[in-house]
């Protein structure tokens, strides 16, 4: 049984995402459908990324992922460098699974380092960019699920935006990074691996810095801690974690300016 998933940012209200499965099972009724996330805010490319990333390597090979989040051009923006063409759309066949998305950065989001091949998918109709993921990712996905030819729907290119992202860094005795994803829990998901954190700390103590509180220990879980008490802790994907628990760390945290702009600076100082 073949497995599609969906990284969209249509949410559950609407009709919209029902006629997208409506049409992947009419024309292939085994399919497997998953939603990875189908509330994706702000138009925000880097958070889908960092959803597909930590998903790809629990599914099978063979899946196709379907990321339908655009990025929103702001033409008023005469400073603007982006040169984002959301006419173009992208398919990667990426350690044996297969993501289809819009030509916005998304693919060198989940891997700076990405060596895998890109094509651009061929498509007939400009009245199929408005409801893209139906009229042309659903098209893409059936034809792999038939095991068809990919040069038969898509062009080899090396022509496509590559985004890059912020990487944490040492300066001194502090450790930088960001804040790059926080969940429904509020918990505060950043940058930082367990092996920057390791290879920065030399065992040394630290002290983590954020506007609101500051933490001298990783604890193991959220338990650890009295309710309402902020932790740091390691997710299971190994990244740094900022939580408090039974609340929000992001509401209880960070300053109404960081909120509006999600741009969350993270500092741990080490010291002896």
């Amino acid at each position: 049984m073949r497995i599609v998933t969906l990284t969209t940012d249509l949410g559950y209200r609407d009709h919209y995402l029902a006629i997208v499965k409506a049409k992947l099972i009419s024309q292939e009724p085994n399919l497997n459908i998953i939603d990875l996330s189908c509330e994706i805010k702000d138009n925000s490319i880097s958070n889908a990324a960092y959803i597909i990333r930590n998903s790809l390597p629990h599914f099978p090979d063979g899946t196709i992922h379907l990321v339908a989040v655009k990025w929103i051009i702001d033409k008023s923006d005469l400073n603007t460098n982006i040169t984002i063409d959301n006419s173009r759309f992208l398919i990667s066949n990426y350690f044996n699974q297969y993501i289809i998305c819009p030509d916005n950065g998304l693919l060198t989001l989940i891997d700076p380092n990405l060596n895998s091949e890109v094509y651009q998918l061929y498509y007939e109709g400009e009245n199929k960019r408005h409801f893209f993921l139906k009229d042309i990712f659903v098209d893409a996905a059936i034809h792999l699920c038939r095991e068809k030819e990919l040069t038969d729907i898509a062009t080899l290119t090396n022509d496509f935006y590559k985004a890059i992202s912020f990487d944490c860094y040492v300066n001194n005795n502090v450790l930088k990074g960001k804040g790059v994803y926080v969940d429904d829990f509020g918990n505060i998901i950043t940058n930082i691996t367990k092996e920057n954190f390791y290879n920065a700390s030399q065992k040394r103590k630290f002290t983590f810095r954020l506007p609101g509180t500051k933490i001298y220990e990783i604890k193991n879980t959220y338990d650890d801690v009295k309710f309402g008490s902020p932790l740091l802790i390691f997710n299971n994907q190994g990244y740094l974690e900022v939580a408090i628990n039974g609340q929000s760390a992001f509401k209880m945290l960070c300053t109404r300016e960081v909120e509006r702009k999600l741009n969350i600076n993270v500092v741990i100082e080490f010291h002896d």
